[in-house]
């Protein structure tokens, strides 16, 4: 067990806080860094919940800087109103940039699931021919679908 140094020396009379445990292996600076006197505390927020504590801080960021597929500085805001908040699905929501991104990952998660399950579109792409005629095909719906 760890030998402690007390501290007891009380400068102010009304001190709270006049003896303190300090580990030995700590050093402990003191030094009068005001010479203004301090002043007492006033009154003190007392959260007795989570919610308590987001209802009254309402912490949120803004001007997020994100870069787009172009390199392009995007700035989003991000408002927090309970712990959940801070997970990705929960920013994916507030950003619609973010939801973009997400939606496209979901559709190229979806094109992978369909080439590893499928076994003729997997034999159309191990087929060099077949691969190029399955190219032009896709471009040409792609082609239909930019214009309409």
């Amino acid at each position: 067990m760890a030998k402690k140094t007390v501290i007891s020396k009380v400068l102010d009379a009304e001190a709270v806080d006049g003896i303190i445990e300090f580990p030995q292996n700590k050093t402990l600076y003191v030094d009068q860094f005001t010479d203004m006197a301090p002043v007492k505390p006033g009154e003190v927020f007392q959260p007795e919940t989570m919610e308590d504590v987001f209802e009254r801080y309402q912490p949120e960021k803004r001007n997020v800087q994100m870069l787009d597929l172009e390199g392009r500085p995007i700035k989003e805001n991000f408002k927090f109103n309970a712990i959940k908040d801070f997970d990705d699905k929960e920013l994916v929501k507030q950003s619609a940039y973010l939801g973009q991104q997400k939606a496209a990952i979901d559709s190229y998660k979806t094109i992978e699931l369909q080439l590893i399950k499928n076994k003729v579109l997997r034999r159309a792409f191990e087929d060099e021919e077949s691969r190029k005629h399955l190219v032009v095909a896709l471009q040409a719906i792609l082609a239909e679908l930019e214009n309409n």
